[in-house]
């Protein structure tokens, strides 16, 4: 925009100096291309020199290849006519590297192949979050240039994740070590991510691939887990129902201990001569011999 200002500013100028040379009528018409050139040039001058750097965003500003270091917050600026403005991002990102092809920033299996104390070859998908620092962002634009994810993000991911899973065996990976790993693994990018003006704010280890004979043994070992874990329910049921019958004979066997002991040939004799009432009041004949015999018992026929 600078040139076109410039050209116009000039233009109207040329329009100034020829007016006075010439005959009425086209010094009329040089005069009002002298105003109409020269106010042109004046304000696309003006514009040349704002730029407005959006939200989310910082300014880079780049004078005949010279990086300015101090970066253009957003919002309206006005900077030199003949310099130029880089934007790069400084929100908060992420970049995933999965083996799904449609879940990263690249097509196809893009996971990271890492082995293991045990010699086991084990694929991860990994997401990191992370931001550019705001005062460093010219630094990294120099040092860097606005492509941060290819030349910095993947291969400190790939690094870190392979120094780290190296002093891990494959089922620690995937089961009881898991968080520390990913711990591990964060506090490695965060000190390498900082040295380069990289906020790394948060890592995901989405998804561990193990090889096919470990993803045997593993679910295996889960259904033997679950097969003991039911025979012991099974057991503990069967000795609790063989407990219950031991408690159950040990009181009835008490209960006739208790009657047993509570009856006497007097109250047995009383039973019995109850007994034989009660079968007398029903019309029968009752024949009792003397000396506790037994007695006969004489039922009337029914017509």
């Amino acid at each position: 925009m600078i040139f076109p200002a410039l050209l116009l500013i000039l233009a109207g100028i040329a329009a100034w100096r020829l007016k006075t040379k010439v005959e009425f009528p086209l010094s009329k018409r040089l005069a009002q291309m002298q105003w109409v050139a020269g106010g042109l040039g004046v304000l696309l001058f003006i514009g040349s020199m704002a730029v407005v750097v959006p939200p989310g965003q910082a300014g880079i500003i780049i004078l005949f290849g010279k990086v300015n270091l101090e970066p253009l917050p957003s919002g309206l600026h006005f900077i030199n006519p003949f310099a130029t403005v880089a934007e790069m991002e400084v929100r908060t990102r992420n970049y995933t590297m999965s083996g799904a092809a449609d879940e990263g920033q690249k097509r196809g299996d893009d996971s990271i192949a890492v082995i293991t104390s045990d010699g086991l070859t084990v694929k991860l998908d990994a997401t990191i979050f992370y931001s550019l620092q705001q005062a460093k962002v010219a630094q990294i634009y120099k040092d860097i240039g606005p492509d941060v994810e290819d030349k910095i993000l993947r291969s400190e991911i790939r690094a870190s994740l392979r120094d780290a899973a190296a002093s891990l065996q494959a089922t620690e990976l995937y089961t009881s070590k898991r968080q520390s790993f990913v711990d591990q693994v964060t506090k490695t990018l965060k000190t390498s991510f900082e040295a380069r003006g990289i906020n790394m704010e948060q890592m995901l280890l989405r998804n561990v691939l193990l090889p096919d004979q470990i993803t045997r043994a593993i679910n295996d070992k889960i259904a033997a887990d679950q097969d003991a874990q039911k025979m012991a329910f099974v057991l503990q049921k069967e000795k609790q129902e063989a407990e219950r019958k031991r408690i159950e004979a040990e009181g009835q066997a008490k209960a006739q201990q208790i009657v047993s002991q509570s009856l006497t040939p007097q109250i047995i004799e009383y039973q019995r001569i109850q007994a034989l009432r009660e079968i007398g009041a029903k019309g029968n004949m009752v024949i009792t011999p003397m000396g506790g015999a037994t007695p006969l018992i004489q039922i009337p026929s029914r017509k």
